[in-house]
């Protein structure tokens, strides 16, 4: 568990250019296809939106409860389901 720990506290000194260089090509590709940083946080709101949509719940009401359930308004669950709904192009 120390190894661990250990890793943990590697990361918490790091500076954040020595971050970046870390995930350097992973976050230009990120940055190719319109993804943003931040996306994580919206994985399992889009999810829940898919599984409402292919049990044949309404867009409207699919909205309003995922707006009410994560705190987001309706236009950015919108601009999230467009944005995840892209195809990959390289």
């Amino acid at each position: 568990m120390q190894g661990k720990s250990n890793n943990i506290l590697k990361f918490a000194q790091m500076k954040i250019v020595e971050f970046l260089r870390i995930g350097n090509e992973l976050l230009k590709l990120m940055s190719n296809f319109g993804l943003k940083c931040e996306d994580y946080k919206y994985i399992e709101m889009y999810d829940e939106y898919s599984r409402l949509r292919s049990n044949g719940e309404k867009t409207d009401y699919i909205l309003a409860v995922l707006s009410s359930k994560y705190k987001i308004s309706e236009s950015t669950i919108k601009r999230v389901i467009r944005r995840f709904s892209k195809e990959v192009n390289c």
